[in-house]
C-alpha cells in the first residue's frame, strides 16, 4: 500500500488503543438462516459468483517458466491454466475437444505439448489442437477450430482471476478490484510458491468465509494459539466496492506511538488482510503473502485452499523451520476453524435459529453478503454478475 495510507491506518489503530475503542458500523446486521441451507440458492451463488464472476484459481508463481500449466477443479468448468513458449498466460476448458475426456489429471506439470490419456490428441500450451493419432480417421476435421475452448483470463498483481464461463466476457480488473490497485501493487511477493494446501469442510462455503472475516472469534477460539498476539476485537475495515481491506493490529503496535513516524511498517505489527470477492482472503505478513479460497461443492460442503507465496525460498535449515513454524500455526488455527465452521453447519440445520447476527464490528463477514445479493440480482436481471460500479 501506499505510505500515506499505510500510515493514516497506523495513526487509526493508535488512536482506537489510546481511547479503548473500536470502530463500529452503523447497525448490527441480520441474514436469515435459509441463505446457508436452501439449495436454489446455493445453484443460483454457484453459477453467478463461480461460473460467471471473475475468481482467483491461482499466481503466477504456480507457472514459473514458458510450458508450465496446473489444474482447478473447483468451478462449474474444470480449468487448465497455461503459460505458452512466449510467456502468454492461457486459460481454457479442461476437455479434450475429441470425445470430452480430461486433458490433464495431474495438478501442476511443464513440457511442449499436452496429450489427452484417452486417445492421445495432443495440444500445445497455446491450447491449439497439434496432434492426432492416427488422424486418417478423421479426414476433413479442420484442426483449426479444434483447438482448446479458451475461457477469460486476466493477471494483475500475481493474481490470475478467470472467468470460468465457456464464451464470457473479457475480464474487466478495474472494475473487479475496484480501488484495490495501489493496496495490492506495492511490495508485493512473486517469486515462489512455498506451499499450496486443501481441506474439505463440511459446510456451506459462507459459513466458513463468515469466519475468515471477522476477528471478533479469535480471542475465545484462538486463544491457545494466536488469539494472545492481537488486540482483541480491534480491527479496522475499509470497503472498495465488494472488495475489504482488514488490519488486525497485533499488540506491539502500541510501541510505535512512542517511535518516529519514518520508522513505522504496519506489517510489522499487523495483520493486513484483503477479501477479493467473492472467495478469497489474503493475508500479508512480513515476508510473505498468504490467502485462503472458498469453494462451494455441495450446499453443506466447501473446498478450502490456501496458497503462500514468498520472494524467498526454504533453501536453508533456518528458512525451513521458519515456514514450517508458521505452517504449524496455520494447521492449529484452520483446524480450530474448520471444526467450529462444521459445528455450526449443524447448528444451522438444527431449527434452533432463523437468524444469524454479525456485530457492528464484524463489518467484513457483514458486507460480504450484500455483496452477495447485489450480484445475485443482476444475475436473476440478466446483467453481468461482475457488473461493478
Amino acid at each position: 500500500m501506499e505510505r500515506a495510507v499505510e500510515l493514516a491506518l497506523i495513526d487509526r489503530v493508535l488512536a482506537q488503543t489510546a481511547a479503548d475503542t473500536r470502530e463500529l458500523a452503523a447497525a448490527m446486521t441480520r441474514r436469515p438462516v435459509s441463505d446457508y441451507l436452501d439449495p436454489d440458492r446455493y445453484a443460483a451463488e454457484r453459477s453467478a459468483l463461480f461460473g460467471h464472476h471473475p475468481v482467483v484459481v491461482g499466481h503466477v508463481a504456480q507457472l514459473p517458466a514458458p510450458g508450465s500449466w496446473f489444474t482447478h477443479d473447483h468451478t462449474p468448468v474444470p480449468l487448465l491454466v497455461t503459460r505458452d513458449h512466449e510467456g502468454r498466460i492461457g486459460a481454457f476448458a479442461n476437455v479434450c475437444r475429441h470425445r470430452g475426456a480430461r486433458l490433464c489429471d495431474q495438478s501442476e506439470g511443464q513440457g511442449r505439448r499436452l496429450t489427452c490419456p484417452f486417445h492421445g490428441w495432443s495440444y500445445d500450451l497455446g491450447g491449439s489442437l497439434v496432434g492426432i493419432l492416427h488422424g486418417e480417421g478423421f479426414d476433413g476435421l479442420d484442426r483449426a477450430t479444434h483447438g482448446l475452448v479458451p475461457v477469460p483470463v486476466a493477471e494483475r498483481h500475481g493474481f490470475i482471476f478467470v472467468r470460468p464461463s465457456v464464451g464470457g466476457a473479457l475480464i474487466d480488473l478495474d472494475s473487479v478490484l475496484v480501488g484495490l490497485d495501489a493496496d495490492l501493487g506495492v511490495q508485493r511477493p512473486e517469486g515462489h510458491l512455498l506451499a499450496l494446501r486443501q481441506w474439505d469442510v463440511p459446510c456451506n462455503w459462507k459459513v466458513l468465509l463468515d469466519n475468515f472475516l471477522e476477528m471478533y472469534h479469535v480471542p475465545v477460539l484462538h486463544s491457545g494459539n494466536i488469539g494472545p498476539m492481537f488486540e482483541p476485537n480491534r480491527s479496522l475495515y475499509d470497503e472498495f466496492g465488494p472488495n475489504g481491506r482488514r488490519i488486525d493490529p497485533r499488540r506491539s503496535i502500541r510501541r510505535l506511538a512512542g517511535q518516529p513516524r519514518e520508522q513505522w511498517r504496519l506489517r510489522d505489527h499487523a495483520l493486513v488482510t484483503y477479501h477479493l470477492f467473492p472467495n478469497v482472503q489474503t493475508f500479508w505478513t512480513q515476508d510473505y503473502l498468504s490467502w485462503l479460497s472458498v469453494w462451494p461443492v455441495a450446499v453443506d460442503r466447501t473446498v478450502c485452499t490456501q496458497h503462500i507465496v514468498a520472494d524467498w525460498q526454504p533453501d536453508t535449515d533456518e528458512l525451513r523451520r521458519h515456514l514450517e513454524t508458521n505452517l504449524d500455526l496455520f494447521d492449529q488455527t484452520l483446524g480450530e476453524d474448520f471444526a467450529t465452521s462444521a459445528g455450526v453447519q449443524q447448528g444451522l440445520r438444527s431449527g434452533a435459529l432463523t437468524e444469524v447476527l454479525f456485530a457492528r464490528y464484524e463489518q467484513g463477514a457483514a458486507r460480504v453478503h450484500t455483496a452477495i445479493d447485489a450480484t445475485l440480482d443482476r444475475w436473476r436481471r440478466g446483467e453481468p454478475a461482475d457488473a461493478w460500479a
